[in-house]
């Protein structure tokens, strides 16, 4: 009955709480990988449960020609916590994405620009244009003709993306951490040069924080730990608190480029959506997870995957990445590694252009004790495997 385009699991799941995902026998898997970066406070975490049904007992949706408090209240708080000064809703990333990339092109068409720079190995969404904006080919093959004005330049490589730049390019996009194409980390040096060189040029600077935001990497937005300002962040996944949610957020003077009429979404800032993201923005603060929490059990779980590292270094090749958003660099097949796990009752992903990283994304809310278990289960694996610990 569906059409075949996932790649499925052999589970089904009709409950979750906290870390753990409930299949219909009742049997629990602990779950590090959260709707891939979706629950960043686990499954059903009680106020934003509330947030939800309080809202969708007031109002499920009301067209965007009216106002709705709790689209006002959402957007307040992006603005009160981040550098912007006005915000988009849309129902995922890929829609905030495009919103991105005609925000852009309304920028520049004054001056006839209209290209835009996004890294190689990048993933921005599976609409054309946000397609087109992925740098990696596999995933635009099969999809011609594709829009113009899209060009690809190495990651963490500033040189290479000055160079590319032409007359006609009017923004770059980066991810400060990309994410689909194995958990790589934007070195700060290349950013902040960017940052620098993007002012200089009257270029827009988009930050791809679909997967980074909302706490995963350690504060709010990823944006934060590199000290620079982008002109256009653009966020969804964890947003909505399990919902559909996208937003484009960005200043007073780059917002006026998209007046009505412009753009626009009928269900973008669903009310019952923006009530669970505005609960989860303000449970990442009023429950300590920003920043202390996921300071310390973000470093607790790192330190455990280090000595994971160290007593099988043929195995495990590198951990990086930023937070809880992991990336383990392995020998190995990943896609073996994550059957392991899932036997094993612990849900992870693989991903990396030559299957050979497990991605790692558990909630921020997760316990020393079901860190311990996920270690344990990781030592059980990498025991397993055909290749002598030192």
């Amino acid at each position: 009955m569906l059409l075949g385009n996932y790649s499925r699991e052999p589970l089904v799941f009709e409950k979750g709480r906290g870390s753990y995902l409930f299949d219909p026998s009742g049997v629990a898997y602990l779950d590090f990988l959260g709707g891939i970066a979706i629950h960043v406070l686990g499954h059903c975490h009680p106020g934003i449960t509330h947030a939800i049904q309080k809202q969708a007992q007031r109002m499920v949706h009301v067209s965007n020609l009216y106002y709705n408090p709790a689209v006002v209240d959402l957007a307040e708080l992006l603005v009160e916590k981040t550098f912007a000064d006005k915000v988009f809703f849309s129902n995922s990333g890929t829609e905030a994405i495009e919103a991105a990339i005609k925000l852009a092109r309304r920028y520049g068409a004054s001056s006839g620009r209209y290209e835009m720079i996004s890294m190689e190995g990048s993933f921005h969404g599976r609409t054309l244009g946000a397609m087109t904006l992925t740098g990696q080919a596999k995933v635009r093959e099969g999809f011609g003709p594709l829009p113009p004005g899209f060009l690809y330049a190495p990651f963490n490589d500033f040189d290479k993306i000055r160079a590319s730049r032409t007359a006609n390019t009017v923004a770059v996009i980066v991810e400060p951490v990309q994410g689909e194409i194995g958990v790589i980390p934007a070195e700060t040096d290349f950013l902040q040069k960017l940052r620098r060189w993007t002012q200089e040029e009257d270029i827009l600077l988009i930050l791809d924080e679909i997967q980074t935001g909302l706490g995963r990497t350690g504060t709010l937005f990823a944006y934060e730990q590199y000290e620079i300002v982008p002109d256009i962040l653009v966020s969804s996944k964890a947003l909505g608190g399990g919902l559909p949610l996208g937003a484009l957020l960005t200043s007073e003077r780059l917002s006026k480029f998209l007046p009505p009429g412009t753009h626009g979404s009928t269900f973008g800032g669903n009310p019952v959506a923006c009530a669970a993201g505005a609960a989860l923005v303000r449970a990442l603060f009023a429950e300590d997870f920003l920043p202390e929490r996921v300071r310390s059990m973000s470093s607790y779980l790192w330190d455990g995957l280090m000595a994971l590292k160290n007593r099988y270094p043929s195995l495990i090749r590198e951990i990086r990445g930023k937070g809880f958003m992991i990336g383990c660099v392995v020998s190995v097949s990943a896609k073996k590694i994550k059957d392991l796990f899932r036997e094993e009752r612990v849900l992870v992903n693989a991903t990396g252009p030559a299957d050979d990283v497990i991605r790692i994304l558990p909630p921020l809310s997760i316990t020393y004790d079901e860190t311990d278990d996920f270690l344990s289960v990781a030592e059980k694996i990498f025991s397993s495997l055909p290749v002598e610990k030192s």
